[in-house]
């Protein structure tokens, strides 16, 4: 159903596309007799934090009274078992060309997991299941731009490149108890990879010397690997000079695997902050 709900908005998509498009052209004719930006090398790392919450369903025919999804997985949900996170983006810009680069990495654990069952059998004294999880997840970018139009203070950038996304997750069982050997201890292991061409647009609409508004949209998949994948990001930024602003915005990342994976989508979305450091 979301896919489908997808694919039927992918001309709405276009259609905004196009006339943001017409009107950044029409903005860059009137600013034609401005100065053009100088040509010199620029660097920018923005280190960040997004917790996100996640939704999404399985490629899975539940029991009855039982879910099939991911239902809104908060980080009120995941924040406790947080072992590592880190999140940077950086870009080099030179004139009216750029390239980017976007990394986010994950790390999730949860030790010594226990639960006690009564015997049910005659003589038996329960047992005692003791779980160890694991999730292990590398998201990253990398994409060229060409600036349609820029200025001193907003730009508009179509840009193309590619997303790699990792999965590792792990689950360990050991069970104590008067069982069979052979059930006392299991482990699952599971790695899945994601490579998807993406097109899109990126950029910022100044107001003033200060404030501006960053934006971000890209499409893609259409491959082996994803259906499609989307990803989406607006804020508000504050410039404290010329090398170093802050960013508030709103995040939004949309997987479609098809029907090949076990997880047939998931949607990641939430509220992110981020500090720009450009020289």
């Amino acid at each position: 159903m979301k896919r489908d709900w997808l694919l039927q908005r992918v001309p709405q998509i276009a259609t905004t596309v196009l006339v943001t498009v017409v009107l950044l052209a029409c903005a860059t004719v009137v600013n034609a007799q401005q100065k053009n930006p100088d040509d010199k090398w620029r660097f920018t790392i923005t280190p960040y934090l997004w917790l996100p919450s996640l939704t999404g369903s399985l490629k899975t025919d539940p029991p009855a009274g039982f879910t099939s999804g991911i239902t809104d997985i908060g980080p009120g949900s995941y924040l406790e078992n947080l072992q590592f996170a880190g999140m940077l983006d950086f870009q080099v810009q030179k004139g009216k060309w750029s390239l980017q680069g976007d990394i986010i990495y994950v790390d999730f654990s949860d030790h010594d997991r226990n639960a006690h069952f009564p015997g049910v059998l005659p003589g038996g004294g329960g047992w005692t299941v003791q779980a160890d999880t694991g999730l292990k997840a590398l998201v990253s970018e990398f994409a060229g731009a060409h600036s349609v139009f820029r200025n001193e203070h907003s730009n508009f950038d179509l840009l193309g490149g590619v997303r790699y996304a990792n999965i590792d997750s792990n689950v360990s069982l050991n069970i104590t108890g008067p069982l069979p050997a052979w059930v006392r201890s299991r482990t699952s292991a599971n790695t899945a990879s994601f490579v998807d061409p993406i097109v899109g647009f990126k950029g910022k609409l100044g107001l003033g010397k200060k404030w501006y508004l960053p934006y971000y949209f890209d499409i893609g998949g259409f491959s082996v690997d994803s259906d499609v994948t989307l990803q989406a990001y607006t804020g508000v930024g504050y410039r404290f000079s010329n090398w170093v602003s802050l960013g508030l915005g709103y995040r939004y990342l949309y997987y479609n695997f098809g029907d090949t994976k076990r997880v047939k989508d998931l949607n990641v979305y939430g509220g992110s902050l981020a500090f720009n450091f450009t020289f």
